[in-house]
């Protein structure tokens, strides 16, 4: 329940909500529409995902999963939505530190590592 409130707040805090695309697949009713969520949250729960979480209510009809992963400097939360019996889902990067920093390689480390650097005698 922690990280979804936390999930939820980077999207706030991200400048406002990426729309949700409706989905192609169609369900008779919210309850085929929920089962759905929940066989996909299982499944993504097996294949290492840093985090999922749900299905869960956020109101009325309206039931979600978020499923995380390590992407960069930050993570990739792909949100998942059924409302009633519609399907819909939206993703979007949260960066955890400044989107101006460079990703980390050894190459990265090798350019700003202070012992690397030569010094006044050209040393």
């Amino acid at each position: 329940m922690i990280l979804s409130l936390i999930l939820l707040a980077g999207v706030a805090a991200a400048g406002g909500e990426a729309p949700f695309e409706p989905s192609r697949r169609s369900f008779a009713d919210p309850a085929a529409c929920e089962a759905f969520l929940a066989g996909h949250a299982g499944d993504a729960r097996g294949k290492g995902f840093d985090a999922v979480e749900g299905p869960y209510r956020i109101g009325a009809g309206d039931v979600r999963i978020h499923i995380v992963r390590t992407e960069g400097s930050g993570h990739r939360i792909d949100e998942q939505r059924c409302l009633g019996a519609a399907l819909s889902g939206r993703s979007w990067h949260h960066s955890l530190g400044d989107e101006d920093e460079e990703a980390f390689t050894a190459e990265s480390a090798a350019r700003s590592a202070p012992w690397l650097k030569k010094g006044p005698g050209g040393r």
